[in-house]
């Protein structure tokens, strides 16, 4: 089977294609419906900060499943999944790199479940109680997402920062409580903080890839509170943290999202007519949750988007047919700032 798949070279994009051999063992063949743009990572992989290049792009793909390989268990042909595969029209994936989707669920939300649990995993690290303040500095997809994700969990309030007030706008459509451009107010976010009377916001996430907002964020976060970094900075020197941070007996928290497991399979014991008890030939999805995997927490924004909880509609600014990805790539490459979530309709 030929399939159709993008390609990266260093600033640009092109349509390329391949074949694809039949699902080997464990493997799915998937047919794309969506997939979706990451544009800060996919900058940094056009520019060969990430990868050598050429190679493949995309990480975020709504797919229905076409054909299983041999030992499949998990899956069958019709369901609706969502893996972290390239953008292309067919691709072969591990059934344990693909996660499965309720039914009934927009796959068009669905496709921008990478972006999602990334944001959520920032949440997890957080620690967040029911009820307490959350600033979320940057309003790209990420840190929207992670403001709503805060709203699901019972933040109060929400305050979010942006330099863009269209981003500030789409803030405002779904529900924060205050949405503040520091270059229009630059004392606005302090005024709130101190209206909290708490002596600082207990949780605030950092997600501009700027140094400056992280600085910042050592300021305004209270006695023993958590800065949470989403965003990553390179090549600039790190900002003070001794009095700001250290002092005030606070946290400083990284979210890498792939720093925890992807999934776990539990291997179990079980009595089989005999004595003593031997080992399940099978391995089973690990639910627990003292744990949670990326696969999980995959399973959970599914959840919230399938059950109304979760509407991510207001952050898609972009549509392309497939065969627009070149000219949709260009403006990844020139940092469009209206771009916010980009899917790909295959």
């Amino acid at each position: 089977m030929k399939t159709i798949f993008a390609q990266v070279e260093p600033g640009k994009v092109t349509l390329q294609e391949k074949e694809l051999p039949a699902p080997g063992q464990g493997q799915l063949l998937l047919e794309a419906q969506y997939s979706t743009m990451s544009p800060g990572t996919e900058n940094g992989l056009m520019g060969e900060h990430i990868v050598p290049l050429p190679t493949s792009i995309g990480y975020s793909m709504a797919a229905k499943v076409i054909e299983i390989g041999p030992g499949v268990t998990d899956f069958a042909v019709g369901d609706n999944v969502v893996t972290t595969g390239e953008h292309a029209q067919y691709l072969l994936m591990d059934e344990y790199n693909c996660t499965p989707a309720p039914k009934g669920i927009d796959m068009e939300q669905a496709a921008f479940f990478n972006l999602g649990h990334t944001g959520m995993y920032a949440l997890r690290r957080s620690n967040l109680q029911l009820g307490e303040p959350v600033i979320v500095m940057g309003q790209g997809f990420v840190g929207a997402i992670t403001a709503q994700c805060a709203k699901c969990a019972g933040a109060l309030p929400i305050i979010v920062t942006d330099l863009d007030e269209g981003r500030l706008d789409m803030a405002r459509e779904m529900g924060v409580d205050f949405a503040i451009n520091p270059a229009k107010e630059p004392d606005r976010l302090t005024e709130v903080v101190n209206s909290l009377n708490r002596g600082g916001c207990p949780v605030i996430f950092e997600a501009t890839g700027s140094r400056q907002p992280l600085e910042q964020a050592f300021d305004l976060v209270s006695e023993r509170g958590r800065v949470v970094m989403i965003s990553q900075v390179h090549g600039e020197t790190m900002p003070n943290y001794d009095d700001n941070l250290m002092q005030k007996g606070a946290s400083l928290i990284g979210t890498y999202v792939n720093s925890k497991p992807f999934a776990l399979k539990r291997a179990d014991l079980v009595i089989k007519g005999t004595w003593p008890p031997v080992m399940d030939s099978r391995l089973y999805r690990y639910t627990g949750t003292d744990v949670w995997t990326c696969d999980e927490d995959i399973r959970v924004f599914l959840e919230l988007i399938h059950y109304g909880k979760l509407n991510i509609k207001p952050l898609i600014t972009h549509r392309f047919n497939y065969t627009e990805i070149p000219a949709a790539y260009e403006q990844v490459w020139n940092l469009d700032p209206t771009l916010v979530g980009g899917v790909i309709q295959w």
